[in-house]
């Protein structure tokens, strides 16, 4: 089964803030710590979407399982913990750990058989790029 066409669209759409900052700390590396916190705080934006999604899709059984909906709300919570628990000065990891979150979701999300036929080759490719931008930009602050 194909990708829609408008899912596509929209989520290709949402590689651009991950792509912005990398090309922007070399475009203009005087306001690298401003592109560094729009990559941050977009990636974990996006790992929180990831489990809402995951939520979405497991509230419409008739009797949603309390474990799998504790499970949607650990990106969220993994994503804010990167966010406020480690400082400024250790951007690298940050990058590295939102990165990680977001392939452990990709591999959670290929591994489900509640999702549409599409939705894993649509995942690898947005992880894809969000983990090579994630990796850019924690290259760009040596």
């Amino acid at each position: 089964m194909k990708i829609p066409r408008v899912v596509l669209f929209y989520g290709l759409a949402g590689l651009i803030p991950f792509l912005a900052a990398p090309v922007g700390t070399l475009l203009a590396p005087d306001f690298r710590w401003q592109f560094n916190e729009a990559l941050l705080w977009w990636s974990a934006i996006i790992l929180s979407f990831l489990g809402g999604a995951r939520w979405g899709a497991a509230v419409q059984a008739a009797a949603p399982s309390p474990r799998l909906i504790g499970l949607t709300m650990l990106p969220s919570i993994y994503a804010w913990a990167i966010l406020v628990l480690l400082p400024a000065n250790m951007r690298v990891i940050q990058f590295s750990a939102l990165a990680a979150g977001l392939l452990l979701h990709l591999l959670w999300d290929l591994a489900s058989r509640a999702l549409p036929g599409w939705y894993g080759r649509l995942r690898m490719v947005l992880t894809a790029g969000a983990v090579v931008a994630l990796a850019w930009q924690a290259a760009l602050q040596g």
